[in-house]
């Protein structure tokens, strides 16, 4: 009968054993997958605002472009500005999902028609889009890709971005705040 005992201890040891290492398993595979998902977010995180600069800065470039004295060292940093957006966008197809893809490439393509108007003068899509302006179809494609990109990184109200269009509104609040605080002193 002592045999009897060691066969159960013996097999009690191997569930546990086995209980065990399937708990560890399970635990190790949550960890990967949460580590996983950690690394796509903060290399969408980091994409994502490389792209939203290098936007900016070609639209920066591209609106200044006219009254730049320096008209080829403005072309060079338009240059450097678009293709680093173009790459980003690349990039970003790696790490963001189908809406992100989307509206990156919405960007690039509204970028490229800002910074023509801002070269030449000409909007190159207006006949495409005969009721905006390239800057405002940019700006409304910035909205998206602010939207797209929050809503993959799962931020609270992703869709609550406060649109450029908004800025001199909010402005304009500010000022009235500061004349008000200012004339109750």
């Amino acid at each position: 009968m002592e045999w009897l005992g060691n066969v159960v201890s013996f097999v009690g040891g191997m569930v546990a054993a086995t209980l065990a290492a399937f708990v560890a398993l399970r635990t190790n595979r949550s960890k990967m997958a949460a580590d996983i998902l950690a690394r796509w977010d903060a290399a969408l995180l980091e994409m994502s605002t490389e792209f939203t600069d290098a936007a900016r800065r070609l639209r920066h470039h591209s609106e200044g472009f006219q009254r730049s004295l320096d008209k080829e060292d403005r072309t060079e940093e338009l240059d450097d500005a678009h293709e680093k957006l173009r790459a980003l966008a690349e990039q970003l197809r790696l790490v963001g999902d189908r809406r992100v893809q989307i509206a990156a490439r919405l960007v690039v393509y509204h970028a490229y028609a800002v910074r023509v108007q801002g070269e030449e003068g000409r909007d190159p899509r207006e006949s495409r889009f005969p009721d905006k302006a390239p800057v405002d179809r940019l700006n409304d494609a910035l909205q998206e890709f602010y939207r797209a990109a929050r809503h993959q990184l799962r931020a609270p109200d992703p869709e609550d971005v406060i649109h450029s269009d908004e800025l001199h509104r909010i402005a304009e609040g500010v000022e009235r705040l500061d004349t008000n605080s200012g004339s109750s002193a």
